[in-house]
């Protein structure tokens, strides 16, 4: 017998846009400081989810070559 697998593509949603002017107007309120480390931790995450495959490929070439 003969098994048929099928996968359906489903769009993806774009998170709702935040207006962060009013926030931001008043740059020391914990509401500020708190939408600035989840910028900063967001940045760094996406730089790392990038950067860890480039890094481990390049050591995998390198160890080849020997």
């Amino acid at each position: 017998m003969s098994q048929q697998q099928s996968t359906t593509n489903q769009p993806a949603t774009s998170a709702s846009i935040v207006d962060v002017t009013p926030i931001v107007a008043h740059g020391n309120s914990p509401a500020s400081i708190i939408l600035a480390i989840a910028i900063l931790i967001g940045s760094i995450a996406g730089l790392l989810k990038v950067l860890v495959p480039v890094m481990l490929q390049a050591t995998k070439h390198k160890t080849k070559e020997r």
